[in-house]
This record gives C-alpha cells, sequence and structure tokens, in this order.
C-alpha cells in the first residue's frame, strides 16, 4: 500500500522578501519532495531527524512506502534522483529500478546511455561522489514516467561498495542536488518547466552500508542549511571561520550515527 503522509507549511521566503533582494528575484524554494521508502524504519528515521533538527517550515514531504514499480501514475514529480555510481551506470539497486522504469522494454541500457552522455559532456565520463548531475528525459530513446522530465544523478560511491567511511557524503549530495535544481529554475525563469518536486529515496543505506538514522540526519540538515542560505544571503555569502566550524561541528557529530 502506498503510505503517504504529507507535511505541508507556509514558504520559507515571502514574494516581498524575494523581490526586495535584487539580485535573488528569481530564487525559489526547496522542492516538494516524494520519499520513496519501503521500510517503515526509514520513514520513522526521517520523520525524527525532521523534528529533532528543524526541517523547514517550508518543506513539504510525502512518504510512498513501495517499491518503484508499485508507485501509482498518479503521482507527479518533475525529477527523479538516482543514488548512482560516478560511472553512471543505472544497472543495480534503485537504478535497476529507474532503468526498468525509464527504459523500453527492449533496451535496458537506454537510461545509462543518456546519463553517461550527459556525464561525459559535463565530467569527462567521471561524476565524482557528492555532486548532482541533471539528466534531461525528454528523449525519444526513453518512456515518460510520472511526468517525469528530469533525473538528477547524485553519486554517493564512485562504485559499488561500503563508503561508511565517506562521513559527509549524504549531505554533499543533497546540497548539490538543491543546487542543481536552484540554479536551473532561476536560469530558466519559466514557470511552467521548473523543478517544483521531486522524487528520492533514502541515500547510501543499501550498498554503501550507512544507517537510516544517519542518512536521515544528513538528508534534514542539507535541506535545512539549504533552505536558511536561500533567505539569508547575507550570512552565507559570506562564510566567516566562525560560521565554517559551526557548520562543520554540526555535521561531524552525525559521523558515528
Amino acid at each position: 500500500m502506498d503510505h503517504a503522509i504529507a507535511i505541508t507549511l507556509p514558504p520559507i521566503i515571502s514574494s516581498k522578501q524575494v523581490g526586495s533582494m535584487s539580485s535573488l528575484n528569481n530564487i525559489s524554494p526547496i522542492p516538494s519532495i516524494h520519499l520513496l521508502c519501503v521500510t517503515d524504519a526509514d520513514i520513522k528515521a526521517f520523520e525524527k531527524a525532521a523534528k529533532i533538527y528543524g526541517l523547514p517550515s517550508s518543506v513539504k514531504v510525502e512518504f510512498h512506502n513501495v517499491l518503484l514499480s508499485q508507485l501509482q501514475q498518479h503521482v507527479k514529480f518533475d525529477l527523479i534522483v538516482s543514488p548512482a555510481n560516478s560511472y553512471a551506470r543505472l544497472d543495480g539497486g534503485f537504478d535497476d529500478a529507474l532503468s526498468r522504469a525509464f527504459s523500453p522494454a527492449d533496451d535496458y541500457f537506454a537510461l545509462t546511455r543518456v546519463a553517461q552522455a550527459t556525464v561525459y559532456d559535463e565530467w569527462r565520463g567521471f561524476a565524482p561522489p557528492g555532486t548532482c548531475t541533471l539528466i534531461d528525459l525528454d528523449n525519444e530513446q526513453l518512456q515518460r514516467k510520472w511526468d517525469c522530465r528530469y533525473m538528477a544523478l547524485c553519486p554517493t560511491m564512485k562504485v559499488p561498495q561500503d563508503i561508511t567511511w565517506d562521513h559527509e557524503v549524504v549531505y554533499e549530495c543533497i546540497w548539490s542536488l538543491l543546487g542543481a535544481i536552484d540554479k536551473h529554475n532561476r536560469r530558466l525563469g519559466d514557470k511552467d518547466k521548473e523543478i517544483q518536486k521531486i522524487l528520492m529515496t533514502p541515500l547510501a543505506t543499501g550498498t554503501g552500508f550507512w544507517s537510516n538514522k544517519k542518512w536521515a540526519v544528513q538528508a534534514v540538515l542539507a535541506i535545512r542549511d539549504f533552505a536558511e542560505a536561500l533567505e539569508h544571503p547575507e550570512k552565507w555569502g559570506d562564510m566567516t571561520v566562525r560560521r565554517v566550524m559551526q557548520q562543520f561541528d554540526e555535521i561531524k557529530e552525525t559521523y558515528d550515527l
């Protein structure tokens, strides 16, 4: 059963506030998030982290307790997140589910080819862990599902492996994801084509062997901090040593979760 819970609260930045920032006139809020969790433990971990660490009141989160193949077509989103590997081979774990969803039945590697072409164009074939690359899914090689127009390739690892040693990769991936979406939306200037809704899963909790608690806390911290950066450019555009160390110390506390 598709278990959906929505958290809907007012926007971070009012239109009046945004209008007063001449350099940020086209700024967009954090997109709505469809969080696909196959276990109740993942949902509970995120809900707990959201409460303890202060998920911004603007962020809308809807949980879906199903596999991607079971997600109803009436659920709509503009972008889907691939936890990926640095070489954009989409053939294992959730990436396998993505290939089965968006590639034609007789061409399993169609999505991989499209993704690798973009990764080569932007990174010459290797997207470092913690980065985000937007893949345009409006391609004749692919199938359209859930009205999804983009895939965000967010590698949590170079190749499939235990990444418990990589202490901040989820924070880095979420920040890079939100930064890529924000840049896309500001550059586009077309509300009808903005990325306003995304679907993602827990990151690094499968092959990466991260705990769902550590994933959830770092995801919430990244969303919270990015939202604050949108609202307070005077702080995030002038990061003093003290501010930098405060940020570092808070993330460091998640290392052993």
